[in-house]
């Protein structure tokens, strides 16, 4: 019982990502779709997803155009792919 409770602990540090589509680009491209993801898993989903991916959009990244596109390509996707 100690073991399962250790594996779900060590597991629960951060979300697994739920990506189907792993994005093709440059760094900041990639981290953009990830956190647009990220979002759009949390704004359509339950509680427990709410608190594992919450809101991220990058405030250094704030004036990089590729990023933006990035984020949104991302959160479109995620939030109407991952649970429809």
């Amino acid at each position: 019982m100690t073991l399962i409770i250790c594996a779900f602990l060590v597991a629960s540090c951060r979300p697994a990502p739920l990506y189907y589509v792993e994005p093709q680009g440059p760094p900041e491209y990639q981290l953009g779709w990830q956190d647009g993801c990220d979002t759009g898993i949390s704004s359509k989903s339950g509680f427990l997803y709410k608190i594992m991916y919450g809101f991220r959009k990058r405030p250094e990244f704030g004036n990089n155009e590729l990023y933006k596109i990035a984020w949104n390509e991302g959160h479109t996707y995620c939030q109407n792919m991952m649970f429809d």
